[in-house]
């Protein structure tokens, strides 16, 4: 019990509640002596040793601040000086009763979210009280949530950007649009001053196209648009106006390309004056976006980026309008080294993109934004429904490279045919053989496809199996810590050496040395390129603070990639792999079981956790999962006399009873911990000198959602590579405490744990 507490505190885990001494012959007494005792959490400074770092997402040459993920940079002697946090659990009675304090705080008792189904409105005196997270929770630390003054300004590194402004006539003649015949003198000189979609972004003298959604207010977006000051109106020859307007208003057919054609006449045409590579197929295009991006870096020269982590230009980050992004919020995270156990901590104040392509219009926006401050290139990662819905038609490539079909995403797509054709539209594109270039995985059993759609300009081939490519991996040596690669080329051998593992990884890598030669980048910089890009947020991202195993985070949320992570994970020689994952609440339930099986056959541990509940409760989405396990585990679990069987979170058993939950878990190396939180940390405790453990799910995503209870969703602040590296941080607490089996969960004093053969009431 002493242990367990010790190992409890020192990895900063709510402990459970004392483990039950019972005599040795006595299974009644085992109850008798089982204690109440509430939990006990606890959190304590890092490593002196170990600086925390922040964590970075370029290049070593150009390191990015930290705008996304946390950042907890501090001096050796702030950590010298650190002192234990205590962190009080949330009292739930008072909570029920109305009665919460209104202290300045910062967390929220998941729990208390779950089992009342709604936040008391009454303890806060607001309506909306996500909006008063801060002082809703009896949980807790209280922090310091006022902006960093030491912020920099990012439009201070530029020069203002010109200021355009067009009549209405000139920019639809720019545009190639026909001229409404019913239009008057003064409609057609309105000055446009800007381009917006979306009604609640527009600004006075904007031109606002409204692009029709299915069961969406019309006439209600239109009218928000002229609220805010619109100077004209675009909109679907559908569009019946309920009052008389006094602006302009033309009804096209078709407004998705009419955006894109009054972008580029707008802004002047972005992709021109730029080298735009764009990258497309099923997997690996945001690490091969971001070896490219990392090649621009070594040539000194300013480089975009437009992809689904970010959009960016050199190490600042951009929102879809193409201005440079600012917090506009308080960040309460700032000051934080971790999130707190069954807590939810308010998000607010980070950076967010959606995880595909921008619309057509924000794709130009966004170029514009680059081209306007300097950018020479840019690389756009084009994602195949974005390609399909031609968010990129009016987009002028350089290069375009493709990484490779998988079967998955094609029957996700509906067939082969359609997925070629969006694929192939970005190659039909290329036309000047003088200067347009395509890269293609030869190895790809697509790739000819793929070449007969590029068939006007030269193409660059690259591979790992086709001795014939252009670019050759002629020899790869896979590590865990690291994948040295020797590259045959037309005009030299390389050898490269990346911290990304895996044969994946190597394919990336290829298509990266391929667009370099394609754009004559020369080879010593290609080379530093991408050893100078250590780091893809979120994909086999490494956490590394000097420990012995390797800690890996990744995005791997579909049964191909978990089955490709863990492959290419085994594949670099872990000694054993741990794997911490969970599935998607509210999301496609027929996976969770494959997700489940591949996860069994292919870790050797495996500890299952929440991951976005949502409005789902987590021990149904874990029983979900546990039914891609064999018969034999299944069998087993289900001769528990408790409900729920062994495959259960131990919190949701009696004490009397988390014995020999442990104990079968155990057995088979399966887990159950729903806290994310506590579950990477039972992982990264256990892990020894050359075993990896593999995060998987969330990758560069910061946040977890769970139901408010009045049918929406609240957003809390959850990152898997901050809490990783929080644990790695006081993990040498835990190696101080010598004698410790950490073999088997709970940890104990060697020697105690005593083989038990015995199942429920016998031994």
């Amino acid at each position: 019990m002493l242990a367990q507490s010790a190992w409890c505190r020192a990895i900063g885990l709510p402990a459970l509640p004392p483990r039950p001494h019972f005599p040795r012959n006595s299974l009644r007494s085992r109850g008798a002596a089982t204690s109440s005792s509430g939990c006990c959490t606890c959190s304590y400074a890092s490593q002196p040793q170990a600086r925390k770092q922040e964590h970075v997402h370029r290049p070593r040459k150009r390191q990015r601040r930290c705008t996304r993920s946390h950042a907890v940079e501090q001096s050796d002697a702030a950590l010298d000086n650190s002192t234990d946090t205590e962190i009080n659990p949330v009292d739930l009675q008072s909570l029920a009763a109305k009665n919460a304090p209104t202290a300045d705080l910062t967390d929220v008792d998941l729990d208390a979210i779950i089992s009342q189904g709604s936040f008391d409105e009454d303890s806060t005196g607001s309506q909306d009280w996500y909006s008063e997270l801060d002082k809703t929770s009896t949980s807790i630390v209280v922090q310091d949530t006022e902006p960093q003054g030491d912020e920099e300004d990012p439009d201070a590194s530029y020069p203002e950007r010109p200021s355009r402004s067009y009549t209405l006539a000139s920019l639809l003649e720019l545009a190639d649009i026909s001229l409404p015949e019913d239009f008057g003198e003064d409609e057609l000189e309105v000055a446009v001053t800007g381009l917006q979609n979306r009604p609640q972004k527009v600004q006075a003298g904007d031109l606002y196209i409204h692009i029709t959604k299915p069961d969406e207010d019309v006439w209600g977006c239109v009218h928000e648009a002229l609220q805010r000051g619109a100077s004209a109106v675009i909109a679907g020859d559908v569009f019946e106006a309920e009052e008389d307007l006094e602006v302009p208003v033309m009804l096209l057919p078709d407004c998705l390309d009419a955006q894109q054609r009054l972008a580029i006449a707008f802004y002047d045409n972005p992709s021109t004056k730029m080298t735009v590579v764009g990258v497309t197929g099923s997997t690996g295009k945001t690490t091969t976006s971001w070896l490219i991006r990392g090649m621009f870096d070594e040539l000194d020269k300013s480089a975009g980026l437009i992809g689904t982590i970010e959009y960016g230009i050199d190490e600042f980050l951009m929102t879809e309008d193409g201005d440079l992004w600012k917090r506009d919020e308080p960040d309460p995270t700032l000051q934080r080294e971790s999130s707190v156990p069954n807590c939810l901590t308010p998000y607010c104040g980070k950076y967010e993109v959606p995880e595909t392509l921008p619309d057509g219009l924000h794709v130009h926006k966004i170029m514009a934004g680059q081209a306007d401050r300097g950018a020479a290139a840019c690389v756009l990662e084009c994602t195949t429904s974005g390609l399909q819905e031609g968010r990129c038609d009016y987009v002028d490539l350089d290069v375009a490279v493709f990484t490779n079909i998988l079967q998955e995403k094609v029957d996700a797509l509906g067939g082969i045919a359609p997925y070629l054709d969006a694929q192939g539209s970005l190659f039909l594109k290329l036309q000047d053989p003088n200067r347009q270039r395509a890269v293609v995985n030869s190895d790809d059993p697509y790739a000819d496809d793929l070449k007969r759609f590029a068939a006007a300009v030269p193409v660059v081939t690259y591979a790992i199996n086709d001795r014939s490519a252009d670019v050759h991996a002629e020899k790869v040596v896979l590590g865990i810590w690291e994948s040295e690669i020797t590259v045959r080329t037309p005009i030299g051998h390389l050898r490269i050496i990346t911290p990304l593992i895996g044969r994946n990884n190597v394919y990336n890598v290829l298509a990266a040395v391929a667009t370099g030669l394609s754009i004559n980048v020369p080879l010593k910089t290609i080379v530093a390129g991408i050893e100078a890009t250590e780091v893809v947020p979120g994909r086999t991202e490494y956490i590394d603070l000097q420990q012995n195993f390797q800690v890996l985070v990744d995005s791997a949320n579909t049964p191909g990639a978990l089955n490709r992570l863990l492959e290419d994970v085994k594949m670099s020689g872990a000694r054993k792999i741990l794997l911490v994952f969970g599935c998607e609440g509210d999301e496609d339930k027929a996976k969770r079981p494959y997700m489940g099986e591949i996860a069994h056959y292919k870790a050797d541990t495996v500890i299952m956790t929440n991951q976005n509940q949502r409005s789902e409760a987590p021990e149904v989405i874990i029983q979900d999962i546990i039914t891609g396990f064999p018969d034999e585990i299944l069998d087993n679990n289900a001769r528990k006399p408790w409900a729920g069987g062994f495959l259960q979170d131990p919190s949701r058993v009696s004490p009397t009873v988390r014995e020999f939950l442990f104990y079968h878990q155990n057995v088979w190396r399966r887990y159950v911990c729903e806290d994310r939180y506590s579950a990477i940390r039972w992982a990264i405790a256990a892990a020894q000198k050359g075993d990896v453990v593999v995060v998987a799910g969330k990758g560069d995503q910061d946040w977890t959602e769970v139901s408010d209870g009045r049918g929406g969703f609240i957003r809390g602040w959850l990152d898997d590579r901050v809490e990783c590296r929080n644990a790695l941080s006081k993990l040498y607490r835990l190696d101080t405490l010598r004698h410790m089996d950490r073999t088997e969960i709970p940890f104990v004093v060697m020697g105690e744990r005593e083989p038990r053969h015995w199942e429920w009431g016998k031994k």
